[in-house]
């Protein structure tokens, strides 16, 4: 691993690690397989973001917590040096703004960052004004998967907003990997990635993992390909930097 990646402990704010909670594992020895993948890759610390959303993940909040103490005991039996933080992937409600807010639900590591996703089909309007409302709350929103959202495709000057409003930007490991011969279900969501990465509109990438099989970390084959295209130290900025800027609460230059 330090062959390929330089010794880099790569830094992971996106994923779904806590079994029995949301989509992700339903075992604990499901969990313990993601941890034990994203070692291998070089990831050495990894946010757990499970789902709050309203009438779709509403696990209520001690159960996830309980849970995710028994993760981060389970990473350290994986490897000593593998962190696991708390953390949440909010999908934008004004009640669950409301709970942010009371500090019901977690932000990334206690830090003033949140991690928001919205509607694949949201209007460019609904993602801003949302937006702009974490921000008055005195968070930073990070927009998870932005490739995913329709309102943004193709359209630079969309996101550039956002980020000039105060917003950070992830996307996912998996819509970095090379297109596939046939059946590519990412095949759009890779096209959007590479149109902000392109235009470096891009703070972070990060795993979304939930299941080895269906949905694993592909944190290093995505560090490689972000390595050779755009060259090593925009992989460390994307991978390392601005993630350890993110967990640690420091603003991304």
């Amino acid at each position: 691993m330090k062959e390929i990646l330089g010794g880099d402990n790569l830094i992971d704010i996106h994923s779904h690690i806590i079994f029995g909670v949301d989509d992700g594992p339903q075992t604990i020895e499901e969990s313990r397989s993601l941890l034990m993948d994203a070692y291998n890759q070089g990831v050495r610390t990894i946010v757990a973001t499970s789902h709050r959303r309203i009438g779709m993940f509403e696990t209520p909040e001690d159960r996830i917590e309980k849970n995710f103490k028994s993760v981060q005991k389970l990473a350290k039996e994986v490897a000593s040096d593998l962190t696991v933080l708390y953390g949440a992937e909010i999908y934008y409600s004004s009640e669950l703004m409301d709970k942010l807010e009371k500090k019901m639900i977690p932000s990334i590591n206690g830090s003033s960052y949140v991690l928001i996703e919205f509607s694949q089909n949201a209007k460019f309007w609904e993602i801003k004004t949302s937006l702009t409302n974490v921000l008055r709350l005195g968070f930073i929103p990070v927009i998870a998967h932005v490739e995913r959202y329709q309102s943004l495709e193709n359209n630079e000057n969309y996101l550039k907003e956002l980020i000039n409003m105060g917003c950070y930007v992830q996307i996912n490991s998996s819509s970095v990997l090379k297109y596939k011969w046939f059946f590519d279900k990412n095949r759009l969501f890779k096209k959007r990635a590479k149109y902000f990465l392109d235009r470096d509109l891009v703070h972070c990438i990060a795993s979304d993992m939930h299941h080895l099989l269906k949905r694993p970390s592909y944190m290093k084959e995505a560090f490689e390909i972000i390595s050779h295209i755009y060259g090593r130290k925009k992989a460390k900025e994307l991978f390392v930097d601005n993630p350890n800027r993110i967990v640690t609460n420091q603003m991304i230059e």
